[in-house]
């Protein structure tokens, strides 16, 4: 019999991998996804409405909420999976599933653990990344890891290519992985704590550009921060320019934005 599955997800990422459960015939028993409230709040916002089936739908604002975690609690998970989803789980959550709760991280952990990882790639020039299947625990994206997958960062990528990437990537390594979680066999492996590193979340008002940076750099930071997310801007005058495009011929950038 497949096991009670709890789906916490938001994004076009978390409904790629929810639709992947489906398609497997997994027993997701339930879905919580992000409150249409948070829409703005949520770079790549999709809406869940059309795609869970006969699957109960619980939109949420804080996963912290009471109400939410006994929701979550009277289900009986066996697991709980979590995909792009950026609220922290409380510690009583990840502890109702017998099996435990999986995530994505988007970062060859332990590697760049914490917020804006594929932001950061980008503005510090790698030239490829990964997503890492783990398990969650208390602690910041230092849980167990179960696989991994690499995506190379082109130098015309911005965070929509990687997403895309990362659309494809998930959903085979949730299907790859999925039945050993359940039945309890799956590979966890230890994260090696020397080998940790940490990138900051970002705000809105971390994208003023920096003229004095090196051309090179400079490119990096706005096509990093380029839509879904924030744009990065400057000022023209008392007026805001918000960049939403980047191209770069040898030592010039040519820019397309919009005056706000």
């Amino acid at each position: 019999m497949n096991k009670r599955i709890v789906y916490i997800g938001a994004e076009k990422v978390g409904l790629a991998c929810l639709k992947e459960l489906m398609e497997l015939g997994k027993n997701v028993v339930a879905v919580f996804t992000a409150d249409d409230s948070l829409k703005h709040k949520i770079a790549d916002f999709v809406s869940f409405d059309e795609n869970v089936g006969k699957i109960p739908l619980y939109k949420v604002v804080n996963t912290k909420d009471p109400k939410t975690m006994l929701l979550i609690k009277n289900l009986k998970p066996d697991l709980i999976i979590v995909i792009s989803w950026s609220q922290i789980i409380p510690k009583e959550i990840l502890d109702y599933a017998p099996l435990g709760c999986v995530g994505i991280h988007y970062s060859l952990l332990p590697e760049r653990r914490g917020g804006a990882p594929l932001n950061w790639a980008i503005i510090d020039g790698l030239k490829k990344s990964g997503i890492t299947l783990f398990f969650y625990d208390t602690g910041v994206d230092t849980g167990d890891i179960i696989a991994q997958k690499e995506f190379e960062i082109t130098d015309v990528d911005t965070p929509r290519e990687l997403l895309d990437k990362i659309c494809i990537l998930a959903p085979d390594i949730i299907k790859e992985n999925i039945d050993s979680i359940e039945d309890g066999t799956v590979l966890r492996i230890k994260q090696d704590e020397r080998m940790a590193t940490y990138t900051k979340p970002r705000k809105p008002e971390d994208g003023l550009i920096d003229w004095n940076k090196r051309i090179n750099e400079i490119y990096n930071f706005i096509r990093a921060i380029a839509p879904p997310y924030p744009c990065a801007f400057t000022y023209l005058g008392d007026k805001k320019l918000a960049i939403s495009k980047v191209t770069r011929k040898e030592n010039k950038l040519y820019i397309e934005g919009v005056i706000e």
